[in-house]
């Protein structure tokens, strides 16, 4: 859950950055209402459950009312949507207005099998592109934590060329309080 909550804190941040910005024509205090963040998840029994629970203290899932079946028909996946309000951080603290958030339409997604990452993929782009209808896509895995002002900027870069095709951000390690997460091997490298 802690690569959930560290990729969720920030991409809320990101939209509260979007409806502070005041002078702009797109974003301002309604802002939040023009972003829907959309969560796929690979396999209801991969799922961390504790990634469950932090969902369900945010309103966006619901315990006990996944099946596998519906009229003898196989469930591929189990859709729920919510305008939460808050988020639980990485500390398992949960944060609203006081710190600074504004509300949120996100779209959880728990796939009824593990299909892999690909397949997650598809389901963003085919199933929930066409409804949504959106100017802009931004795939996040979990356990990115885009910096304050990130997602803003690469929607400029959209917004500034209709001709990109695509966009990335810069993408470098945690280094943790004075530098102890290079103590592991696998990160300094």
């Amino acid at each position: 859950e802690n690569l959930f909550t560290k990729t969720m804190t920030s991409v809320m941040k990101n939209v509260a950055h979007l409806c502070r910005r005041n002078r702009s024509r797109t974003w301002g205090d309604n802002g939040w209402q023009k972003v829907v963040v959309c969560i796929v998840s690979d396999g209801r029994l991969k799922i961390n459950k504790r990634v469950l629970t932090v969902l369900a203290a945010m309103g966006v899932y619901q315990d006990g009312i996944a099946q596998y079946a519906v009229n003898g028909k196989p469930v591929t996946g189990h859709i729920y949507e919510y305008t939460t309000q808050i988020v639980v951080d990485t500390d398992l603290n949960i944060r609203g207005a006081d710190a600074g958030l504004v509300p949120v339409q996100t779209i959880f997604c728990l796939k009824e099998k593990n299909a892999k990452k690909l397949n997650s993929h598809r389901w963003f782009f085919n199933a929930f592109g066409p409804l949504l209808n959106p100017l802009k896509e931004k795939l996040i895995d979990v356990g990115t934590r885009p910096s304050g002002t990130s997602i803003y900027h690469l929607w400029k870069a959209f917004d500034r060329n209709p001709n990109l095709g695509g966009a990335c951000g810069e993408i470098y390690a945690e280094l943790g309080k004075g530098w102890n997460k290079l103590i592991n091997p696998l990160v300094a490298t």
